[in-house]
């Protein structure tokens, strides 16, 4: 085996090593972080509903466009949680949709406890029509925290409302984070599991950060926050001129380490449907608007996560460039090889249980390729999301135009 290492074979082995130390210095890393959101999930499941607490009263708001059969599911499922405390639902109709009235007006008269409703005009211009609805709402609201959904949003646990609002039974906690789990099982168009790998792995980024008490973004399908935090931030006013922001923006300038919580408990998580549109392109408008928020929110850790994405690519140079200099040397192989057994078999391991926790399908050997391909995929939909600019503004603005 020494006849393999001589001077004449430095450069192989030189970057064989550097790929090997290279591997485990990025798994640390990425284990580190990316183990949290599992961890948690494991760590509430098995840690069951809180007791013996004063719960605080709620105010559920639902956002809602178009969309009289998305609330006929959700309503039922709001009125039966099993909640302690006080908590009363509203429903804001986006363009006050006739038939999302006729429906909201016969729950009123039905025995329906806690149900209020209100609308946006159709004709509202130069705002953001869900950042005006969500105002109205929870300048409506009766409860002291706030939790969101829309009319996608389904809940399967009775015990969704007491989860999300029992992190504000202690005083610091001013948001909580929840997860809306994709309906994966509605996207069957070409190119499916690629788009579900890739919110998996958005979702992971963005719950792993708010774990390590970075947190700049959540889901407006499961986001809770107090109210008198929604008010003392003055509402969306700092990002009245975008359309959206009010689950990225909002929730990036009020959160702190201290303040806010993570919920994954899989009776807290819920399913985020598609009503009305095609699943694949309701995913490429997201992927493009959060694509473009993501320059005013929480750019260290877009940073962070794409520098680790690059330690994966230098990772795979470093190992194809040893090969390619001395193809027939088993010492430079077999160091390649190890690094990618130590690289990839954790990596997968690790992706394999966020997706199971999170109510995804399988990632496991596909995940080498999809990690590596993000960053491409990343930018092409950044230039996509060029032809989009304007329309991501409520009117324009040369401060963040």
């Amino acid at each position: 085996m020494t006849r393999y290492i001589t001077p004449d074979n430095w450069l192989a082995l030189a970057l064989a090593c550097a790929s090997l130390i290279l591997a485990l210095v990025t798994i640390a890393v990425y284990r580190r972080r990316l183990i949290s959101v599992p961890r948690c999930v494991k760590r509430q499941s098995d840690a069951g509903l809180p007791d013996r607490i004063t719960y605080p009263s709620v105010s559920v708001i639902v956002y809602s466009f178009n969309n009289a059969k998305g609330l006929e599911e959700l309503i039922p499922q709001l009125r039966r949680q099993n909640y302690p405390g006080k908590f009363d639902i509203i429903v804001v109709n986006d363009g006050k949709d006739d038939a999302t009235e006729g429906l909201l007006n016969r729950m009123s008269t039905e025995d329906v406890p806690r149900l209020y409703h209100t609308f946006t005009p159709r004709d509202t211009r130069n705002l953001s029509r869900k950042k005006l609805a969500l105002t109205l709402g929870i300048k409506a609201a009766a409860g002291d925290c706030i939790i969101n959904v829309t009319a996608d949003t389904r809940v399967h646990s009775d015990n969704w409302l007491r989860l999300m609002a029992a992190p504000f039974t202690d005083p610091a906690t001013e948001i909580v984070i929840g997860y809306a789990a994709p309906d994966n099982d509605i996207d069957t168009a070409r190119g499916a599991r690629g788009r579900r790998h890739d919110r998996l792995i958005d979702s992971v980024y963005y719950l792993a950060s708010a774990l390590a008490g970075k947190t700049y973004r959540g889901d407006g399908d499961n986001l809770a926050y107090r109210r008198d935090t929604f008010f003392r931030m003055k509402g969306f006013s700092n990002s009245l001129n975008l359309h959206y922001g009010d689950d990225d923006l909002f929730v990036y300038e009020a959160s702190t380490t201290g303040n806010t919580a993570v919920v994954l408990a899989p009776d807290a998580q819920v399913i985020s449907t598609v009503t009305g549109d095609r699943p694949e392109k309701v995913y490429r408008y997201k992927k493009m608007r959060y694509d473009f928020t993501s320059r005013f929110a929480g750019r260290g850790q877009h940073l962070f996560y794409g520098t680790l994405s690059l330690l994966l690519w230098i990772w795979l140079g470093l190992t194809v460039a040893a090969v390619a200099v001395e193809p027939l040397n088993p010492v430079s192989l077999a160091l390649c090889a190890i690094s990618a057994l130590s690289l990839w078999l954790p990596m997968m391991m690790i992706w394999n249980s966020a997706a199971k926790c999170l109510g995804s399908k399988r990632f496991l050997l596909s995940a080498p390729f999809f990690i590596m391909w993000r960053p491409l995929r990343n930018i092409v939909y950044r230039l996509r999301s060029r032809k989009i600019h304007d329309a991501q503004y409520a009117w324009q603005s040369q401060s963040m135009a």
